[in-house]
């Protein structure tokens, strides 16, 4: 006995268990305009919303391209911020580099830094250390600590050579910026020339998340290069000046 073939259609849940999510995206991605002539089905459709009331599907769409207009907007505020905070930052490195060039002495390169950083508005509190070293002569105001104790408190920044931005204990904050307990995050930047860590720059900053570990720290090693140079000229001429002169027989 022969087999009937069956001529019945599939069902609609046959057909559609056929039919996969990413083909039905593809089409409609490739016929964008599939709905225009499809008006019964668009108003059909309806999709769950999160105050559990059920919306069109032309609700939704509206709802997706507001959402994605404001985050649009919320990245070009941030790369507004961004270049607002680089202009700043260009703004007084420029003028640091033309008042460090003016400087006639260690105390005064020390000073001066210290002032122009303490003028951004991004900068809390600054504070410069020296390493000490033979025939350095400053101020009592500047501060100098030995090259071993450095290495013992900021030993990634001194090992690495690299600024180290984020936060800091109570007890580290206090000895960097005595007397400013209101520092949350901090930027450590090493002065540097020619490879060699000559002292310690670093700044604060009210808010817990300014100085982060995601932050560009281009312009602060610039600068720690900057005033490490500066430093280092400054350094020589002393150490000429203070050398005794040869006597003729």
């Amino acid at each position: 006995m022969s087999k009937q073939v069956s001529t019945a259609k599939p069902t609609a849940s046959e057909a559609t268990s056929t039919l996969a999510a990413e083909d039905v995206v593809a089409y409609l991605r490739e016929n964008p305009d599939f709905f225009l002539e499809q008006e019964d089905l668009l108003a059909d459709l309806l999709l769950p919303h999160e105050s559990g009331k059920a919306i069109s599907l032309l609700e939704r769409q509206v709802t997706i391209l507001r959402e994605r207009g404001i985050e649009a907007r919320q990245k070009l505020n941030n790369l507004l911020e961004n270049a607002r905070n680089n202009d700043q930052l260009f703004d007084t490195t420029r003028n640091l580099v033309l008042a460090l060039l003016r400087a006639r002495d260690v105390t005064e390169i020390v000073e001066v830094a210290m002032d122009q950083l303490s003028n951004h508005a991004n900068i809390d509190a600054c504070e410069i250390i020296l390493l000490d070293q033979p025939e350095l002569n400053v101020a009592p105001s500047i501060r100098v600590e030995p090259l071993s104790k450095m290495k013992q408190e900021y030993a990634d920044v001194i090992r690495l050579k690299r600024t180290h931005c984020g936060s800091l204990d109570s007890a580290q904050i206090n000895a960097l910026f005595p007397g400013n307990c209101k520092i949350k995050s901090t930027a450590l930047c090493p002065v540097i020339n020619n490879s060699e860590v000559l002292a310690l720059l670093a700044l604060g900053n009210q808010q817990e998340n300014y100085f982060n570990i995601h932050l560009d720290t281009l312009f602060l090693d610039f600068i720690g290069h900057v005033v490490g140079a500066v430093l280092e000229r400054q350094l020589l001429t002393d150490s000429t000046d203070a050398a005794p002169v040869a006597q003729d027989a």
